[in-house]
């Protein structure tokens, strides 16, 4: 008798933890992202959280979306063109896609995620970057922030990777053999660093080279 209510108990628990948050449980700080994910789900018949795997709220003014992390399951997020400033998605384990392009972000965490494979950040007020973990990535496009420094070595799947118009003034590739494509115009990078660039084989790096020197 124990072990049969033992084995209820779990099996509740599990079924609980399988079907996620209600939406109705959901404590929603924006209302556009409430309503964004509630038009989401009516579209496609979703009641819970973990029913959710792809979400796009674009251009909708959205402000805070941490309330995001309940959505464990979601496999493709998009952003784009909203008024994020601040954004933790450590717990977004699934993300293969992830565009947050055209917001205001200066602080974003999205260590860890391994499966992500597409990150787009471009136009934001990113100074820096952790992107430990995502050995999974394979395109990137961080251009047109503020980016003083940047470790892309975890990125050890990485093929194209887009950083023009930052601050950066070095930019290692080491240990990166899938990389392919590598855009930096529009940094203030030292002459050695160009000339190492163009001395790798199998990438195409485009760059500002010595473009002082013609001035």
């Amino acid at each position: 008798m124990i072990r049969t209510i033992t084995a209820l108990s779990t099996l509740l628990c599990f079924t609980t933890l399988s079907w996620g948050k209600p939406l109705s449980e959901v404590e929603w700080v924006d209302q556009n992202l409430k309503n964004c994910v509630e038009k989401t789900a009516e579209k496609n018949n979703w009641q819970n959280s973990e029913e959710f795997t792809e979400l796009k709220c674009h251009k909708m003014k959205i402000k805070s979306a941490q309330e995001l992390n309940d959505f464990t399951s979601l496999e493709d997020l998009s952003l784009f063109s909203n008024q994020l400033t601040v954004l933790d998605l450590t717990a977004l384990s699934n993300l293969t896609s992830l565009n947050i392009a055209n917001n205001k972000l200066s602080d974003l965490k999205i260590t860890g995620l391994s499966k992500l494979q597409t990150l787009y950040l471009f136009r934001n007020k990113l100074e820096e970057v952790d992107l430990t973990g995502l050995k999974g990535l394979k395109k990137v496009r961080l251009m047109q922030n503020a980016l003083t420094k940047l470790d892309i070595t975890p990125l050890i799947s990485l093929e194209e990777g887009h950083f023009f118009d930052n601050q950066l003034e070095d930019l290692q590739i080491t240990g990166l053999e899938k990389l392919t494509f590598l855009d930096v115009k529009q940094n203030p990078m030292p002459d050695e660093l160009y000339d190492f660039y163009d001395e790798q084989d199998g990438i195409v790096i485009s760059h500002d080279g010595n473009a002082d020197d013609w001035q």
